[in-house]
Formats: structure tokens, sequence, C-alpha cells
């Protein structure tokens, strides 16, 4: 009985103010590795999307390039979004203007406009299409 009375005085174990600091020091912990994770998330959320919109570009004037050169003329948005099934959320926008006086190149300047943790991305490209003789 004295030992287990003497056990119950003994200095040995947690106090309150221990207790208190040890959750305060692995609350500030979790906050920064949540604060990192979610920095992470969205650089790739960006990443990916920024991906996305870069390989449509890619992909439509790569098509451009296979079309004549008389087919290729402003208004053909909403073709290239139903063949490459692009989204609503995302912009189409292609504008064609004549690069030379012969009328055998025109330029063509297409953006892609979307957003990104609510900002508004634009991704512009352009390429010439050369009429071929």
């Amino acid at each position: 009985m004295k030992k287990i009375v003497k056990n119950l005085k003994s200095n040995k174990g947690f106090t309150m103010q221990d207790v208190i600091i040890a959750i305060a020091i692995l609350t500030l912990f979790a906050g920064t590795i949540a604060g990192s994770y979610l920095a992470i998330y969205k650089i790739q959320a960006e990443t990916q999307i920024t991906a996305v919109a870069t390989l449509y570009g890619i992909q439509i004037l790569e098509n451009i390039d296979r079309i004549a050169y008389e087919d290729v003329k402003n208004g053909m948005e909403d073709t290239y979004k139903q063949a490459y099934g692009i989204s609503d959320q995302m912009g189409l926008r292609i504008e064609v203007s004549q690069y030379d006086s012969e009328n055998t190149i025109k330029m063509v300047k297409l953006t892609l406009s979307y957003q990104v943790a609510g900002n508004k991305e634009d991704l512009v490209l352009e390429k010439l299409k050369v009429k071929e003789l």
C-alpha cells in the first residue's frame, strides 16, 4: 500500500502545462504542413490546366496546318471546340489575317482563355499558314 501512495505522490508524468505546450507545437507544425499541401495543390492544378490548354492549342494549329489554305478563316472556333471536346469554361478565339500583300501567307492567332485560382489566363499561339502552289 505504501508503494501505491508513493507512486501517486511522485513527480513522474505530464503536467497540464506540458500538454498545452505540446498541443501548441503540434498545431503550428500541422498548420505549416497543411499550408504547404494547399500551395502544392494550387500549383499542380495551375500546371495541369496550362498543359491542357497548350495541348489543345498545338492540336488545333497542327490541324490548321493540314487543311487547305482557303479553308482557314475567322469563325472556326465552334468547329474546333466540338472536334476536341473543349469545355465551355475555356474560351477559344481564332483570328486569321493576311500576312503579305500577295495573299500567299495568312497569320493565324489562337487565344485560349481559362481561369486558374480566380485569375484569368490567356495562352496565345501564332502560326503562319502558307498557300501551297
